[in-house]
């Protein structure tokens, strides 16, 4: 192999100042736009799905206990917070959980209207997520004695009711037998998230201010938040979570069950799970712009070299040999364009990881910037692939050169 190889570097060198050819700069240029684009691809779908998530669950949660007519969203059924629900929810793989209480309403200012979701949280309630997205105010005082009435909306709402932190607005609510309902709270805080289903939805308040809004039992709540620990199966804490409340059901008539994010908004994930087809689509695609380009390449190199061929075979190198010169020269045109192509992915994505300079329609998209991750696992893998699927292929052109007769080519010349 040592003769193979120093053969092949030996073609593949630039001394003196020599150019590439045509067919091989081509190559190398193929090779490293799909290699550029394959990194992009996946860094962007692995980061939608990650963000995104992240953003769902931070402001909801990565299980949803709520009662099993609810479906995990809001609704006029309640469950128990008793010691055996709580107990229930004892997993090792829960990091933490909290209870609420929410109502469908409609903020009302003297000009405008818009429905929302109250929902009401005590202080088990987590609220680092929404304090790392309030841009004025603070975070409603929770658990506090008195009660208080403060309230933290979206920017987005702020903006379309015309209200600013400090203000007071009224809500109206429906009660169970048809009634009107209403109560004035203070806007303590804005948030922005950036995702619409959570910033035009979403308002936070005391728990204890819904629970007035159906019969004042801070003992009935809508559902349990749960977060669970870093590397959890959410599927898989789900279903033992609901093989227990079945035991909870048999032996207390309490009715619970557990739902994931996906369950909660299957539409969005739905969503997500297109991307993973779209980028398999987009890494085949580039993989084989890269192979076509690289077969012509050789093949055309193949042809150029035929004399240099002849030569070889007559003093007698063996057709195994002459194969593996001229996958060596794929070798290195395919490692020369993955290099300068998973460069210019990685620079793409580091700059964009980091200022965000590509922004989305954030209807459309729910994001406001396009995400990517520093997958690099991902990269390599894919890398990998690339070169081990091109070499595979170029066998054909490689076995080609081998057929090549000495007898011939010294004929002809």
């Amino acid at each position: 192999m040592r003769v193979e190889f120093d053969i092949a570097r030996r073609l593949s060198s630039r001394r003196a100042g020599a150019k590439a050819g045509i067919m091989e700069r081509v190559a190398t240029i193929a090779t490293g736009v799909s290699i550029a684009v394959i990194i992009i691809t996946l860094s962007v779908v692995i980061g939608f799905k990650h963000d995104l998530r992240n953003l769902l669950t931070g402001a909801s949660a990565d299980i949803t206990v709520t009662a099993p007519q609810s479906g995990g969203v809001v609704s006029g059924k309640r469950i128990e917070h008793s010691a055996p629900l709580v107990e229930a929810l004892q997993h090792p793989d829960i990091a933490r959980y909290s209870p609420y209480t929410a109502k469908e309403g409609v903020l009302k200012s003297d000009d405008n209207i818009l429905g929302v979701m109250l929902k009401g949280v005590d202080d088990c309630f987590d609220p680092t997520f929404y304090k790392e997205h309030i841009v004025e105010g603070r975070f409603p005082r929770i658990g506090l004695e008195p009660r208080t009435k403060d309230i933290l909306i979206s920017e987005s709402i702020a903006r379309k009711m015309d209200v600013a932190v400090g203000d007071r607005i009224e809500m109206v609510f429906v009660d169970a037998e048809g009634g009107i309902l209403r109560d004035r709270f203070e806007i303590s805080g804005l948030y922005h998230t950036g995702v619409d289903i959570i910033d035009n939805g979403i308002v936070l308040t005391d728990i204890r201010n819904v629970a007035r809004l159906y019969d004042g039992n801070s003992a009935m709540v809508t559902g349990f938040d749960l977060w669970l620990r870093e590397g959890a199966e959410s599927d898989i804490v789900a279903r033992e979570l609901n093989g227990g409340f079945i035991d909870l059901y048999l032996a207390t008539g309490c009715q619970a069950e557990a739902f994931t994010a996906e369950a909660v908004f299957p539409d969005i994930f739905g969503w997500l799970a297109t991307h993973d087809i779209t980028a398999m689509a987009v890494v085949v695609i580039m993989i084989i712009v890269a192979l076509l380009n690289m077969t012509t390449s050789l093949l055309i190199i193949v042809l150029e070299r035929q004399r240099m061929i002849g030569e070889l075979r007559a003093l007698g190198m063996r057709r195994g040999a002459v194969v593996g010169i001229f996958l060596f020269r794929a070798l290195f045109i395919t490692a020369r364009g993955v290099v300068w192509g998973a460069m210019a992915g990685i620079v793409i994505v580091v700059i964009q990881h980091l200022w965000a300079v590509v922004p989305l329609p954030s209807e459309g998209y729910l994001l406001e910037a396009v995400p990517v991750a520093l997958c690099w696992g991902w990269w390599l893998a894919a890398i990998v692939a690339t070169i081990a699927i091109t070499l595979i292929v170029m066998l054909l052109p490689a076995a080609l050169a081998a057929k090549i007769s000495p007898t011939k080519i010294m004929r002809y010349e």
